[in-house]
């Protein structure tokens, strides 16, 4: 069983510091069905600001007691504000040594987001690079994709669990050989950063229609939009992806604040078994 907890859907600088919509990022659970053995895994994805509030004020809960990992698409703030407090979070302020983070390396050297006292408190720092992997986080493992073209460094995920594969593809511009990157790796379910409508903005975003090639090519049995900036808001995501899902005959979603992705009943019910 793997779900998918939207701690927070909101992109751009306007949307996250007004929290017009939160940026607590999104809480991944990977449990064995009912009858099979195996350890529960919990990853938390990009905490950016707000991320500890949005995960303990959740109903049920999210205990950052247990998580098994922290892993960071990128450095930038709405992704990465939160990730010392969540660390501390993780280990019990530091006084249980346990669990991984993993990011790409300029968020642990240089102008880095990850504070050195805090990576003490971990039992496993893992540097993601390009094209890399498997990272194993227990049963579960992470594969990264083609480097992004993004003011950091910056790279999407691959989620491996028990045979299906949940990718997300963070922020960065549109490129060719973007979509046959994410495609190589046949997701059952792709969440995509969809911070733009259609505007003619020279920044390292997708835009709306560049998000709709995207999932046209990579074909996954369920797509899921995120990440939005006040332009995707007025014109109302859940509409843009019934759209979608009516062009492109995919099961698609437009994610919200506290929104859980049940992955095995919508990859089935896409599948129409």
């Amino acid at each position: 069983m793997i779900s998918v907890r939207f701690l927070g859907t909101g992109g751009a600088r306007f949307v996250v510091a007004k929290q017009i919509r939160a940026s607590g990022g999104m809480w991944y659970r990977f449990a064995p069905d009912d009858g099979e053995a195996g350890p529960v895994t919990q990853i938390h994805v990009d905490p950016g600001p707000g991320a500890l509030v949005r995960a303990t004020s959740a109903m049920p809960p999210c205990d950052p007691a247990e998580l098994d990992a922290i892993a960071l698409s990128h450095k930038h703030l709405d992704h990465a504000g939160d990730v010392n407090v969540m660390i501390e979070a993780m280990t019990s302020g530091g006084f249980r040594r346990r669990g991984a983070v993993l990011a790409p390396r300029d968020a642990f050297e240089g102008e880095a987001v990850i504070f050195p006292y805090a990576v003490k408190f971990i039992a496993s720092k893992q540097i993601l690079e390009e094209k890399s992997g498997p990272y194993a986080i227990n049963d579960v493992e992470l594969r990264t994709s083609v480097r992004h073209l993004h003011g950091v460094e910056t790279y999407g995920m691959h989620l491996r669990y028990r045979g299906t594969t949940v990718s997300y593809l963070p922020c960065g511009r549109f490129f060719d050989g973007l979509a046959q990157d994410y495609a190589a790796h046949r997701p059952d379910v792709l969440i995509v950063n969809v911070l733009r409508f259609r505007d003619s903005l020279k920044v390292d975003h997708m835009n709306f229609d560049e998000a709709r090639a995207v999932f046209a090519e990579v074909r996954p049995k369920v797509g899921v939009m995120t990440h939005f900036s006040t332009k995707m808001l007025e014109q109302r995501p859940e509409r843009l992806a019934k759209e979608l899902e009516d062009e492109l005959g995919l099961r698609m979603f437009a994610a919200y604040d506290g929104w859980t992705l049940d992955v095995a009943t919508e990859v089935a019910a896409a599948s129409g078994a």
